[in-house]
């Protein structure tokens, strides 16, 4: 049901073959922006419309750009951000290694331990680090920021299943 102005009132998100949705532009917007949808996260404009890459939508494209932003012009940290100790653990494909570890800079002193493995010292959340990692990463690749300062993480693209068994895990009460 588009407006007159061609961006959708309402969009769905498919992911893993569960449809989610309905959501408001303003909130597909943010998801962008948080990178809960990505350049080859599946969307349409009706539940069972036909779904394709958010890529290939002009509007969701344009916010994709922009928050991919060139190194240095990064959102900046939140302003409750403290300088922690983050382990971060990507499983990437050759082509998003480059700017990944590129872009890893920018967050702060960083060392690689072993491919795919990064210890950075920087002023930021986990969230915050993967929200805007994730915009650098491709369909298959998988991100995980462990912040060992706070005792907090996040994730990107591990599978339902993944999540459910790092929830229980950590969320045990021993």
């Amino acid at each position: 049901m588009p407006r007159d102005d061609g961006i959708a009132m309402s969009w769905f998100v498919k992911v893993e073959g569960r449809v989610y949705g309905p959501y408001t532009g303003a909130q597909m917007r943010a998801f962008v922006g948080e990178g809960r949808v990505a350049a080859h996260s599946t969307v349409s404009e009706q539940r069972d419309g036909e779904f394709r890459d958010a890529r290939d939508v002009p509007q969701l494209k344009a916010w994709l750009d922009e928050a991919r932003r060139a190194p240095g012009e990064r959102r900046p940290a939140p302003s409750d951000a403290r300088t922690s100790n983050f382990v971060i653990v990507a499983d990437l494909n050759s082509d998003s290694r480059g700017g990944f570890e590129a872009a890893l800079k920018d967050f702060g002193d960083v060392e690689s331990i072993t491919p795919g493995v990064w210890l950075l010292r920087g002023a930021a959340s986990a969230a915050h680090l993967r929200n805007e990692l994730s915009h650098l990463l491709a369909r298959d690749d998988k991100l995980l920021v462990v912040d060992a300062s706070r005792d907090r993480s996040a994730w990107f693209n591990l599978g339902r299943n993944a999540d459910q068994r790092i929830r229980d895990l950590w969320g045990r009460r021993d």
